[in-house]
């Protein structure tokens, strides 16, 4: 007949098997909607607004695996948990163990992650581009594409909104502009050069209308460095705002 240190011990291990499922889970989950999306533009947004989401899960999911496989190992190594106290010696070891593994995991992701997540989108980003003629494009640097760009697209990249690329075919004179959404992206800081500059609050200095532009100042703080300023933007308005949402 099993004691309650047998029941404690194999329902341990049936958690950790669960929890590793979910692990595998979460990952598939999210490579599968990545791969859904046709175009590069949701492909690069879906990444920016969830790969460290899913990512940042899959740790907590996965310290959660590692305290019940230690509970369980722990326990078989020490023999029967015969007493509450050895009970909460056992817990507080895994616990630990595993507390230590997911601060690993989230100081990886806030620190070190964005720069590999900015390397894979790039790789979405600048993938070649084929034009409907079957030509290779070119995509065109910051001052050239300037010619192709609406006072409004210059606008919304000055103020870290959004960023467009044009790629054009030399042969055809065809002409693509893709705009990426990177309003939710970390800023690389001026202090310590790491992406880790975000957004803390934004004070309207002048509302946009209709037909004019407004002005906001925005504040930023390093979340490493703890570096801070301020910049002041221009709002495009409404009507450009819902002309480039076209795009």
């Amino acid at each position: 007949m099993k004691t309650l240190g047998d029941i404690w011990v194999q329902l341990f291990e049936n958690g950790y098997y669960g929890f590793i499922f979910l692990v595998i889970l979460n990952q598939a989950i999210y490579f599968i909607l990545f791969s859904s999306k046709s175009k590069r533009t949701e492909k690069y947004k879906f990444a920016v607004n969830n790969e460290v989401k899913y990512l940042k899960r899959t740790a907590n999911l996965f310290s959660f695996a590692v305290f019940f496989f230690l509970f369980s190992k722990i326990s078989n190594s020490l023999g029967l948990l015969a007493s509450s106290m050895m009970f909460i010696f056992v817990a507080l070891m895994a616990f630990m163990f595993a507390f230590m593994i997911a601060y690993g995991f989230n100081m990886y992701l806030q620190y070190y992650y964005p720069f590999v997540l900015e390397k894979r989108l790039r790789s979405i980003r600048f993938k070649k581009v084929i034009s409907s003629t079957g030509n290779s494009m070119k995509i065109l640097n910051e001052l050239e594409e300037d010619e192709f760009l609406t006072d409004e697209m210059i606008a919304m990249e000055d103020a870290s909104e959004a960023d467009f690329d044009v790629w054009v075919d030399e042969k055809s004179d065809e002409k693509i502009i893709h705009k990426y959404d990177i309003s939710d992206k970390a800023l690389v800081c001026p202090a310590c050069n790491f992406r880790t500059l975000k957004e803390r609050k934004e004070k309207v200095l002048k509302d946009a209308s209709e037909f004019e532009e407004g002005l906001a100042e925005k504040y930023y703080q390093c979340t490493y460095c703890n570096h801070k300023e301020s910049r002041e933007l221009k709002l495009i308005s409404w009507s450009k705002k819902r002309e480039l949402e076209k795009i």
